[in-house]
């Protein structure tokens, strides 16, 4: 789920997030599961998540896994609907959808052994640190990769927006829909494949002073 601002913040994050990989770092991993979470709003400490997708990919893009579902929250009691005219996802959706304690064993199954990546991660991994906690199964990531936090590191001068949208744009990739789990998950892996070739490329490139030579 897109926060609603032109440049997305993190919103009552954990304070266990404390560390988004750089391009230096991300160059030494295997293989990315890129999250992504539809909530019911933008506070993990009051709200919740009705979808989760995974979709694990090599870096060069290749997928090597995928996970969706609907999510349904192990206390109802306690689950308010919202956002539903962002997301889509009713009420009926949600009943009918997988337990959360199940979605998380199934989504932590999925990204063992490859690196959390999402864009804006800080807002997924608020998220999933609330949730996981909530439920008695502990998921703390501090190692993770940001798009986000990518992007803005090829742009030092800040000359365009680095929300989703506008990257997915910007970089020409397609996306089947807004504000779901799959598709937004899918648009993401396809950025960073884009991100990691422009910043090799980028590299490789001769600094001003090794021309003047």
């Amino acid at each position: 789920m897109q926060q609603p601002s032109s440049e997305p913040t993190a919103t009552e994050s954990s304070p266990a997030i404390s560390n988004s990989l750089g391009f230096t770092d991300v160059f030494t991993h295997q293989s990315f599961a890129v999250i992504d979470f539809e909530t019911t709003g933008l506070s993990p400490t009051t709200d919740r998540i009705l979808q989760m997708a995974a979709v694990v990919i090599d870096a060069n893009g290749c997928v090597l896994d995928s996970f969706e579902t609907i999510v349904t929250p192990e206390q109802p009691s306690e689950y308010t609907h919202g956002a539903e005219h962002v997301h889509g996802i009713s009420e009926d959706d949600v009943r009918n959808g997988m337990p959360l304690g199940l979605a998380m064993r199934r989504l932590r199954k999925i990204s063992q052994n490859s690196i959390f990546t999402a864009h804006n991660a800080r807002f997924d991994l608020g998220f999933l640190h609330a949730e996981s906690t909530r439920i008695g199964q502990p998921w703390i990531i501090t190692d993770y990769v940001d798009t986000l936090s990518l992007s803005r590191d090829l742009d030092p001068k800040k000359e365009y927006s680095h929300t989703l949208t506008n990257l997915l744009e910007k970089y020409g990739i397609s996306r089947a829909i807004a504000h779901n789990a799959l598709a937004d998950a899918k648009a993401t892996a396809e950025l960073l494949v884009v991100l990691l070739a422009e910043a090799r490329q980028r590299q490789n490139q001769p600094t001003e002073e090794e021309v003047s030579k």
